[in-house]
């Protein structure tokens, strides 16, 4: 069932940095614990629940067409796939994402996202390869920049396109427009905007999953809930630094 859209917070006040459009996007998510993450969130970030869960997620897209403000897309870089471990996280009542890791496809993009931005951008294998009704999702990780690890998984959608509810758990999971970043004892954080996500519900039947045991996490048990979009063009704005204390995990 469609409900009445809920728009993004209103853009920050400077400029956008990035343009990119995120294509085939799945969503794999499991409950946790909150305890378990808490050794590997800053301190100054609060764990955000729905309910008495804490949540993590691996999410996979294509990137297409990624360019600088006021610059065309580069040949040869502006499109790779990705795919993203996070938590859910607040900072000042601000809702918003911590990245565990971020594997991409393209080498350069890695580097310079660890460089520029100080994200836990990292070098992988990865394929979204479509396998009649399923789609297998694919991500090998060498240990040359960081421990080894494997994700292997097939999925399909299940029901039509929908925009998820205010207040459901469908909405609070892929509702997030802040990433935050530790990084040298600071906080910062990152704002990105789009439009609401066009979901479809999904299965996913993972084989193997290795991302949360690399970073000392435990296992993600069970089949995930899972969710699939389309398309939508996002726009990314560089991080600030927060005013807080010390920043530890």
């Amino acid at each position: 069932m469609n409900h009445p859209l809920q728009p993004p917070p209103p853009n920050p006040p400077r400029p956008w940095l990035m343009s990119q459009t995120l294509t085939d996007v799945w969503f794999a998510h499991w409950p946790v614990t909150a305890s378990c993450l808490r050794p590997e969130i800053p301190s100054s970030l609060e764990i955000d629940t729905y309910g008495d869960s804490a949540w993590i997620s691996v999410v996979a897209f294509r990137v297409c067409g990624e360019r600088f403000r006021f610059l065309p897309p580069m040949p040869g870089i502006s499109s790779y796939l990705q795919l993203n471990l996070r938590t859910y996280v607040t900072y000042d009542g601000e809702p918003g994402v911590y990245f565990f890791s971020c594997d991409v496809s393209r080498w350069l993009n890695a580097m310079g996202a660890r460089l520029l931005f100080h994200l836990p951008y990292l070098p992988a294998r990865l394929q979204l390869t479509p396998q009649g009704d399923n789609t297998l999702l694919t991500c090998n990780r060498s240990a040359s920049f960081a421990p080894a690890a494997r994700f292997q998984a097939s999925m399909r959608t299940v029901s039509p396109s929908f925009h998820a509810a205010p207040g459901t758990l469908a909405h609070w999971l892929t509702s997030r427009y802040s990433q935050y970043l530790a990084h040298r004892g600071a906080l910062y954080r990152g704002d990105i905007r789009h439009k609401p996500w066009p979901l479809q519900q999904a299965e996913g039947f993972i084989d193997e999953n290795t991302l949360p045991a690399a970073i000392q996490l435990p296992a993600l048990a069970g089949s995930p809930l899972c969710h699939f979009a389309t398309a939508v063009t996002a726009h990314i704005w560089p991080f600030i630094r927060l005013k807080t204390g010390p920043t530890q995990t």
